[in-house]
């Protein structure tokens, strides 16, 4: 089944938890910009020209083929040259801001074609190119993409379209993650194309249900002798849990070393043997930079700022800047950074990882599931309350909680800690933040690792029921998806909108007999005690199910758990008039 918008399953099952922890090693392939590696040796010619370029304006420049025997076989969704801005199918890309948009544009849909199509499909150049006079060619076009399992690629070939190579492009691209709109990609095919007197160029795109790619202003041309670009950057502190997480809202108690790291890209013709990473706060408080690095030609490498970052002790957002620099003069220095790339923000209450701006959301289609991030302990803190995001196409009236894990440190395994009370969302929740109490404050020791989560029973599949949001995107391993239709862990790349909350719990409960659950947690018996001398006592469990009813007997009433399973059920006392509930956890 396709993922809609909201879908954000990762890609690979986790057969057991204890193989979570392994830290993520940081290497070019982080690079969300393609770039293949260009032959070493500098050429004499004029650099960064343009040798050939096309906006689409004359469809019959074009042409176009379907393979109806490839993998995937062919069956609909053809690629189309159309000039209208907003035929893309994701509402966030639209309309189109392609430099030459009104001209025309290559667009291919999957999303549009359904759910029984597949595509196998190339746009490529009716008429040779020749590039004889050019032994160094880049491609460099515009693109929109929002992308889930299919593949993109630019195409070749040197001998009239009989045979073509291809080179993957958005391969590094996030699962249900939109590029920039445009985004400019630019791939070395010096190697491939460069020097040849007969070149074709194309694009071509394979898929089943999946989104869409979109390309405009397509040009072949000579690398400027100078040109760095920032690709990506990794941040984040690094404890526990062994991989660097970005905090985005810190509480004053965790503060801790941020590390950063760029991804940068030698776009240039000429090795750079001095490009320096640098990160900043926008205040001016804190920069750190790279120890020089050699890039050549066409590389992309990752520099390690040398200078941790400590957010002072107050309560601030710090806005972080980055940039990749060199002696020698930019061709295009817009590329050198980029400012607000995160705003850190240190706080009394609220831990989280997550953006703060809602962009999509996580969901079971009805089915039980729940889904949260790994969190790393600096200091022992108290928690009290969970926090969570309601996605808009959330449904009133689902049922839900929200549950928190340590973690096994011998299996790495998600232990159960506690969890709130189910909890009804109610048309104001949508499109809200919400937080939910957990049954009581729970202590959460330094120097280890925690994961909250938020989760429903389902409704059986009738509508959406709960859909939680997500904002930004995830290491791997570091944010999890339990799927309830069979128990089993995934990760997620898309950031779930869950966070920790260290504020005093915002719910009260009325508690009319004075009602006593004890021990809790309870391993063999539990006691029922009240003010009451009769009565009505009924066990529940989380998903609401009826699991023992028993009369109260004096003052108070034991039972024994036997036929419980591990887990959170709610107490309830009733006198005929009024009820009151205690939440106890067995754990045996």
């Amino acid at each position: 089944m396709k993922k809609i918008y909201l879908c954000v399953l990762g890609l690979f099952v986790i057969g057991a938890v204890n193989a979570q922890k392994n830290a993520t090693v940081l290497d070019s392939k982080k690079n969300p910009f393609i770039q293949q590696k260009a032959p070493k040796g500098n050429i004499d010619q004029p650099k960064g020209i343009t040798i050939w370029s096309n906006d689409f304006s004359t469809m019959t420049d074009w042409s176009m083929s379907e393979d109806a025997a490839g993998t995937p076989p062919h069956t609909a969704g053809e690629w189309q040259i159309v000039t209208d801005p907003s035929a893309a199918p994701v509402a966030a890309l639209v309309p189109a801001a392609f430099t030459s948009v009104s001209n025309g544009y290559a667009l291919i849909d999957s999303d549009g074609a359904g759910a029984t199509a597949s595509q196998n499909a190339s746009i490529y150049t009716t008429a040779p190119i020749d590039l004889s006079a050019y032994p160094q060619v880049v491609i460099n076009f515009q693109q929109t993409h929002r992308r889930y399992a299919e593949s993109t690629y630019v195409i070749y070939s040197l001998d009239g379209g009989l045979t073509w190579s291809e080179v993957e492009v958005n391969a590094t691209q996030t699962v249900n993650t939109n590029t920039t709109n445009p985004a400019v990609v630019q791939v070395d095919l010096s190697s491939a194309i460069g020097g040849q007197a007969a070149v074709h160029i194309g694009f071509k795109y394979t898929g089943q249900y999946d989104w869409f790619w979109a390309i405009d202003d397509v040009k072949l041309m000579t690398p400027d002798d100078y040109d760095l670009a920032i690709a990506g950057v990794y941040w984040g502190s690094t404890g526990f849990w062994g991989a660097r997480l970005p905090y985005y809202q810190i509480p004053l108690a965790q503060i801790a070393p941020i590390d950063f790291s760029g991804v940068v890209s030698n776009l240039g013709a000429i090795t750079q043997n001095d490009v320096v990473f640098t990160a900043a706060l926008a205040s001016g408080a804190y920069t750190g930079t790279s120890a020089p690095g050699t890039l050549t030609n066409g590389a992309t490498d990752t520099l390690d700022v040398t200078t941790q970052l400590t957010p002072p002790s107050t309560v601030a957002n710090h806005v972080v800047n980055l940039s990749v620099s060199s002696s020698a003069t930019d061709a295009a220095p817009a590329n050198n950074a980029i400012n607000n790339a995160a705003t850190i923000a240190v706080n009394n209450n609220i831990y989280a990882r997550d953006l703060g701006t809602v962009a999509s959301g996580s969901y079971n289609q009805g089915q039980g599931f729940e889904v949260g991030n790994i969190f790393d302990m600096y200091a022992s803190a108290d928690l009290s309350s969970i926090d969570l995001f309601v996605n808009a196409a959330a449904v009133a009236g689902a049922e839900m909680y929200v549950k928190l894990y340590s973690i096994d440190a011998a299996t790495g395994d998600f232990v159960f800690v506690d969890e709130s009370a189910p909890y009804t969302l109610t048309t104001a929740n949508l499109g809200q933040t919400i937080s939910l109490p957990l049954s009581s404050p729970f202590t959460l020791n330094a120097n280890e690792s925690y994961l909250v989560v938020a989760g429903s029973q389902g409704d059986g599949g009738v509508s959406n029921d709960l859909v939680v949001g997500t904002a930004g995107v995830s290491e791997a391993q570091t944010s999890y998806y339990l799927d309830l239709t069979d128990n089993t862990w995934y990760y997620t790349t898309s950031t779930p909108m869950v966070r920790m909350n260290f504020s005093a719990a915002s719910v009260e409960e009325v508690n009319a007999f004075n009602l006593t659950v004890y021990p809790n947690p309870a391993s063999d018996v539990i006691t029922v005690s009240s003010s009451l001398t009769e009565g009505m006592i009924t066990i529940t469990d989380v998903a609401g199910k009826l699991v023992k009813t028993l009369e109260l007997n004096g003052l108070s009433t034991s039972f024994n758990t036997s036929g419980l399973n591990n887990g959170v059920y709610y107490v309830t006392l009733s006198n005929g008039t009024s009820t009151s509930t205690e939440k106890v956890v067995v754990k045996k």
